[in-house]
């Protein structure tokens, strides 16, 4: 890898990872693989994961052949079925963007504004992002002063349609206000509709570090789009952070979306569609959440409504659970006791004092009792994928929850009960 004189820009956070941690790539590297491939490149993905970014960096300035040999090698590590006409077509795509590589340049550009590049490994990583395997970004630009680690904790995504009516916008902004104030920050695309109420929401109820709201951008973080929503996102930016895969100048595009999509759906510890028509992109984060053993909930709106109709039919095909207030989209996250103490008036205090459910559950017992979903059942073998467990070992956990009144085998699957 050609050598580049940092400057000054490195001692700073974001620019210097590689000089604290030393298990951590050059940034300048990992700037330059963000700009080299589109958003969701597996195999790049792949040859990070085996190579690391500082030896793949290296091979793009060496023999083809030797990139090309890497890259096979790569992808037969992982697992990943790729042609050798694959692995040429990508080499020609990351060869075409060479001449624009300079990772000093754009870390001492973003810095002006505020941001960083993260890589997997960072003490700020967003945990989720992990599960999704070769479809984990290589690394993220992150603009803003939020606490990531804090807002990325319990947050939940509010998303929808970008042409939202009164109805759906109401709901959008007082599901993020009411999220937030109950310690929940909110995630969402930075889009018109929906998606901006969401973030406007929240950004009122924001009052105390660690808890707000994070936008996902299909384009570079130094271009806010859309543009209209420019003052909006400087905001998020000023108490939350905006983020994306792609690198700073890229423009927003169909399949930029999509692959942001994913990173919305891995961040959040639920998802929770407001508003959707039919075809919808929001209906596309919602089924990677699902598929990703997220809980996924959709807002019901009239049945004559066109623009719920993607709500409905996540409904109506399972893949959502019916929610209607923010209580209702919090127990997608949240314990149903400790919902119940404090409608009850419990004060966190007085709970402190007092014995959980979980309090006389085995570990086993409790990861199960906690990924149980509260209404639509779960099978045993995604339970126990979720909770981390062999499919034995949640059975034997779920017949010691059935007993104890906690758990309930139902038509769909397994479900959550209240002790009562």
């Amino acid at each position: 890898m050609t050598t580049i004189d940092p400057g000054p820009d490195m001692a700073d956070r974001g620019t210097a990872t590689a000089d604290l941690d030393p298990s951590m790539a050059d940034p300048r590297a990992v700037a330059d693989l963000l700009r080299i491939s589109e958003p969701g490149d597996r195999l790049l993905r792949a040859a990070v994961a085996t190579s690391g970014a500082e030896p793949l960096r290296g091979l793009l300035d060496g023999p083809r052949t030797g990139l090309a040999d890497a890259l096979h090698a790569a992808a037969r590590a992982v697992g990943l079925a790729v042609r050798s006409e694959d692995i040429d077509r990508a080499i020609d795509r990351w060869t075409l963007r060479l001449p624009d590589l300079d990772g000093a340049r754009d870390l001492r550009i973003m810095r002006t504004l505020g941001a960083r590049v993260i890589q997997p490994g960072d003490p700020d990583w967003p945990a989720g992002l992990r599960d999704l395997g070769l479809d984990e970004p290589a690394g993220l630009w992150v603009r803003g002063h939020g606490d990531l680690t804090a807002l990325t904790a319990g947050s939940i995504a509010l998303v929808g349609s970008r042409a939202a009516d009164s109805y759906g916008l109401h709901l959008a902004r007082s599901f993020a206000w009411d999220l937030v104030a109950a310690g929940h920050s909110v995630v969402s695309g930075g889009a018109y509709g929906i998606d901006a109420a969401a973030h406007a929401g929240a950004l009122a109820a924001s009052d105390r570090p660690g808890v707000g709201t994070i936008a996902f951008m299909a384009g570079g973080v130094d271009r806010f789009y859309p543009r209209g929503n420019a003052d909006l996102l400087t905001a998020v930016a000023r108490t939350g952070v905006v983020i994306s895969e792609a690198a700073p100048g890229s423009t927003a595009m169909r399949h930029r979306f999509l692959m942001r999509n994913r990173l919305i759906a891995a961040t959040a510890a639920a998802t929770v569609v407001v508003q959707a028509g039919w075809r919808s992109g929001a209906l596309n984060t919602a089924n990677r959440a699902a598929e990703l053993l997220r809980p996924v909930g959709a807002v019901p709106g009239p049945v004559t409504a066109h623009d719920s109709a993607g709500c409905h039919r996540l409904i109506r095909e399972g893949a959502a659970v019916c929610v209607t207030t923010a209580d209702e989209v919090r127990e997608l996250v949240e314990s149903l006791t400790e919902l119940s103490a404090e409608a009850a008036g419990t004060s966190a205090g007085d709970q402190q004092g007092r014995l959980r459910i979980t309090d006389d559950l085995t570990d086993e017992q409790a990861r199960i009792y906690s990924a149980l979903p509260p209404r639509r059942g779960t099978e045993v073998a995604a339970l126990a994928s979720r909770a981390g467990l062999e499919v034995p070992a949640a059975m034997g956990a779920l017949a010691v929850l059935e007993l104890a009144g906690l758990a309930e085998r139902r038509d769909h699957g397994w479900v959550k009960l209240r002790r009562g």
